[in-house]
């Protein structure tokens, strides 16, 4: 498990190179529970502006998660995985009854929520602030989703 785990992450990182250049961590947030999972998870904070993602079951329940405690609380991480993990999790049937493949929700508002799902049981929800780049969280949360669901199968 340890080497597929430098695969997935290598993968991870060869993706950022290739997107920005270079890799170098804005900040480094460790994940809450340490899990294989969060170590990936910790990729999405390099996005300026976010806030906290989490890996959640199709019960709601965090596998791992990352937040920024300055910005936001580990309860709300929490419930945000809870709470869009049903949101995603509906949108996907209605997705597959239509043929349409793997939907991934954006909410814009006081904060930018991104989500998708996981495999079939799992749902990564990423939270940024509003003046976050969009298409940039969009890009990492896409390179955490593929690498996370790599890992699961």
């Amino acid at each position: 498990m340890r080497s597929r785990r430098r695969q997935a992450t290598g993968a991870f990182l060869d993706v950022a190179r290739r997107q920005t250049g270079s890799f170098e961590l804005a900040r480094r947030v460790q994940s809450a529970l340490r899990s294989e999972f969060g170590r990936i998870l910790e990729n999405l904070m390099i996005v300026p502006g976010s806030m906290g993602a989490v890996l959640v079951d199709d019960d709601g329940y965090p596998i791992d998660y990352v937040f920024d405690e300055t910005i936001i609380t580990e309860m709300d991480v929490q419930l945000m995985g809870a709470q869009l993990g049903q949101i995603v999790s509906l949108t996907q049937a209605s997705a597959a009854k239509h043929d349409l493949g793997t939907a991934v929700v954006l909410l814009e508002g006081r904060t930018n929520l991104i989500a998708g799902p996981v495999g079939l049981d799992y749902t990564l929800a990423f939270m940024m602030q509003h003046e976050a780049n969009v298409a940039q969280g969009l890009h990492h949360f896409e390179a955490v989703r593929s690498t996370v669901e790599h890992l699961l199968t």
